[in-house]
């Protein structure tokens, strides 16, 4: 019997060699974000968690959100703050940036039962530690043992671990660095789905710090609790509208929410109830000639 699957996807770098938060870069019609979550899933992964800023996805299947602390603190300490979240047995730990991430997840067999993890090999003999396979209770010690994370470098969190190391061709674990690797690749640093937001209407670009500040602010202006604003699930409404009716449907639709969820009580359940009926609104008038 294969073991249990969950997975963690690292999405909460700045993304300065790129320009802009390329999670939401577009490739092959969907965002970096949602295709390597959607491998995950794929793969039979039971939990997904996305360390990260939140950004739009899609509803179904749910994923969880974590953050690392401080935030920006590297991809070891955000992998210390998704390895809490997770349950199977096993975790395939995924960077958001991967060109492949079908091909790389597929890459990774079970851990073999003499090994605490698999971790794939490039042409150049680099080991991928953000595309790969581990035992979640090797995973876990690991970070115990290590401590503090923040700054630290993946291999100086794994590397007592014992590894089985397959090599694998290069565009199983190829990244997306740069705005040319997304060109080289086919995509283009737009938003989410189409939606032609290209970050060329504002003076600048907006990055996971700027929303999170900006969210928080818009918390402490009307002291709002810390979890009042569903940031994922308003942008996610906004793309579906942009997408499928024109972009200035996008702050209408999320007014609309609003109005909604505040006259039926403006509980949360009321909130997740007016977005959920919302993006199905929009998914079908996509489909309408």
């Amino acid at each position: 019997m294969s073991p249990s699957l969950d997975a963690i996807v690292l999405a909460g770098g700045r993304s300065t060699r790129f320009g802009a938060d390329k999670c939401l870069a577009v490739l092959d019609g969907e965002t970096l974000l949602q295709r390597v979550v959607d491998a995950a899933h794929d793969a039979g992964a039971g939990r997904v968690v996305v360390v990260g800023p939140e950004r739009p996805l899609r509803a179904h299947p749910p994923v969880i959100w974590r953050r690392e602390r401080p935030a920006f603190a590297g991809p070891a300490a955000a992998i210390s703050a998704g390895v809490d979240a997770v349950g199977a047995e096993e975790v395939v730990v995924l960077a958001c940036d991967l060109r492949h991430p079908r091909a790389a997840v597929a890459a990774l067999g079970a851990v073999p039962e003499d090994a605490d993890a698999v971790v794939p090999i490039d042409d150049a003999g680099r080991e991928q530690w953000l595309a790969a396979r581990y035992r979640t209770d090797a995973l876990r010690d690991a970070v115990r043992v290590r401590g503090d994370l923040t700054d630290a470098s993946v291999g100086s969190l794994m590397r007592t671990m014992a590894c089985t190391a397959p090599r694998v061709p290069p565009d199983h674990v190829s990244d997306v660095d740069t705005r040319g690797d997304l060109h080289e690749a086919g995509g283009r640093a737009h938003g989410a789905r189409g939606t032609e937001d290209d970050m060329a209407d504002s003076p600048t670009h907006l990055t996971p710090e700027d929303l999170d500040t900006w969210v928080a602010a818009m918390r402490d202006r009307f002291d709002l609790e810390s979890d009042a604003v569903p940031t994922a699930e308003v942008l996610g409404l906004a793309r579906d509208a942009a997408h499928a009716i024109a972009r200035p449907a996008a702050p209408l639709a999320t007014f609309v929410a609003g109005f909604v969820a505040a006259r039926e009580g403006g509980t949360r359940a009321d909130i997740a109830e007016a977005l959920a009926a919302l993006s199905e609104l929009a998914d079908d008038w996509e489909g309408q000639d």
